[in-house]
């Protein structure tokens, strides 16, 4: 095929679009191989075919996602710690700004020693706590599915032992033909003894257990520091009360919240006091203000994401098994949301570019072609996330035409 300047032939300019959707389809395993196969003979089938996948996935994760309350809980936990790991990388990212603009500001060592040198010393503190936390967090998951796990294993062990017995209690089990068939029975049941799972579950409730008081220790230090960036007329008047409150939003049973030993420096009261004798701080208002903010909704979301953990965690321990099949589960889901994603972006490509088959009968092969890679390539388009995986499967097809005798 010679790339001239006269107009490329209809069959050539479809050909190159569903070359290349084909290569991309293949490449991603998106159709199943006789769907490629009739796919390959028209534009219109392989846009038909790619539409009555992308329905079937939807209608298959809408089976995945079913109502059972096991699977809420396994998204609600996923959730849970996310939304923390969220929280943790914006508190993060607000403070390394914040050193930007204090490193741009080139202070005096007055104004450092006034506000600037407590302040970051604080939120770097602050940032290490809530970073623990959510490491915590992710580990107390892992003990209570741990726990669920040889709760399970511990229940049936029970169940097992009792099966056996009442078997052993029959007819057969109970006919004694001598010493031998006695001291066989009495192995049989002694044997099969649940004292391994019990000792394995004690274990794991008893790491659980510490994690939580640790967790909540954590909570209650944070909710200490929090103090120390509100104004002093907005803070809890007595630890009695505020410590109360944190167990009862904890969400997290059968922990008692433990005092913080550690004072912190009061650091609203340093800034509010700082302004008055260094006026050039006040360009760092917005963004402490901001921080101070930032500090209080990290707390206040992080109680409530315990006490969402907690009941998320008590839906699991009811039923462990399903929850570990719901959890397998949703790495289906997320397999096949992928997938769904890769063809959301090829249906509506393939109805721009097939617009251009028509429209553009007067261009060249070797314009329309770059036609086509101008389509591709366009910005906040439907298809910009497979923009890369596109422009790879038009080479293909570019390979594969030019070189058809």
């Amino acid at each position: 095929m010679k790339l001239d300047d006269k107009p490329a032939e209809p069959q050539y300019r479809e050909a190159l679009i569903s070359m290349t959707a084909l290569y991309f389809i293949e490449e991603h395993a998106l159709l199943r191989p006789n769907q490629l196969d009739d796919a390959k003979n028209s534009l219109q089938a392989l846009f038909l075919h790619t539409s009555g996948e992308e329905t079937m996935l939807r209608k298959l994760i809408d089976i995945l996602k079913t109502t059972k309350q096991i699977h809420q809980s396994f998204a609600s936990i996923s959730n849970v710690l996310a939304g923390i790991t969220r929280g943790v990388q914006t508190v993060d990212g607000k403070i390394a700004a914040c050193k930007q603009l204090l490193a741009r500001l080139t202070l005096s060592a007055e104004e450092n020693a006034a506000f600037a040198g407590p302040f970051l010393s604080f939120s770097q503190i602050f940032l290490e706590k809530i970073d623990n936390f959510e490491k915590n967090m992710h580990q107390y998951v892992q003990f209570k599915e741990t726990e669920a796990r040889y709760s399970s294993i511990y229940h049936i062990a029970i169940e097992a032992r009792e099966r056996l017995k009442q078997r052993l209690a029959g007819v057969l089990g109970t006919r004694d033909h001598g010493a031998v068939e006695s001291r066989i029975r009495q192995n049989v049941v002694s044997s099969f003894d649940y004292s391994e799972a019990e000792s394995n579950l004690q274990f794991a409730q008893r790491d659980a257990r510490n994690k939580e008081e640790e967790i909540l220790a954590q909570l209650e230090d944070i909710r200490v520091m929090c103090q120390m960036a509100k104004n002093p007329k907005m803070r809890d008047k007595t630890e009695d009360s505020s410590s109360a409150t944190v167990s009862s939003y904890s969400g997290l049973p059968g922990a008692e919240a433990s005092k913080p030993k550690v004072e912190y420096d009061d650091v609203f009261k340093f800034y509010s006091t700082a302004l008055h004798t260094y006026p050039r701080l006040l360009q760092l208002k917005e963004i402490v203000l901001e921080l101070f903010k930032l500090y209080q909704n990290s707390y206040g979301m992080f109680r409530l994401d315990c006490n969402n953990l907690s009941k998320a965690i008590d839906t699991m321990l009811d039923n462990s098994e399903a929850y570990f099949d719901a959890k397998e589960e949703d790495r289906d889901i997320q397999t096949k949301r992928e997938k769904l994603k890769l063809i959301e972006g090829l249906i509506p490509f393939l109805e721009h570019s097939a617009a251009a088959v028509t429209k553009d009968e007067v261009l060249s092969y070797g314009k329309f072609s770059r036609k086509i890679s101008d389509i591709i390539s366009e910005k906040r388009a439907p298809w910009s996330h497979i923009t890369e995986f596109l422009l790879r499967a038009k080479v293909q097809a570019e390979a594969d035409l030019s070189t058809r005798l």
